[in-house]
């Protein structure tokens, strides 16, 4: 499996990224980051990806991005 993270998972892109990821059967999410959102549950904010993510958002300097194999940004453009 391989681990994940995904910085900005609550616009369009981080959103659809997410369900991709869900469905994937060689990716586990590791980390999903927000600043506004932090520490609420992803699926609370996003019914969709209820029963598919129950992590909670966190905040973007969260250490355990570096222990992702892969880090996707889903940052608004310019940052």
């Amino acid at each position: 499996m391989i681990k994940v993270g995904v910085v900005g998972g609550t616009g369009y892109t981080g959103v659809e990224l997410l369900r991709l990821l869900a469905q994937h059967p060689g990716a586990v999410l590791e980390v999903i980051t927000s600043r506004k959102e932090t520490g609420m549950v992803v699926a609370d904010l996003f019914p969709s990806l209820r029963g598919r993510v129950d992590i909670a958002f966190t905040d973007p300097d969260n250490p355990a991005l570096r222990r992702c194999d892969a880090v996707f940004f889903a940052t608004p453009n310019g940052v």
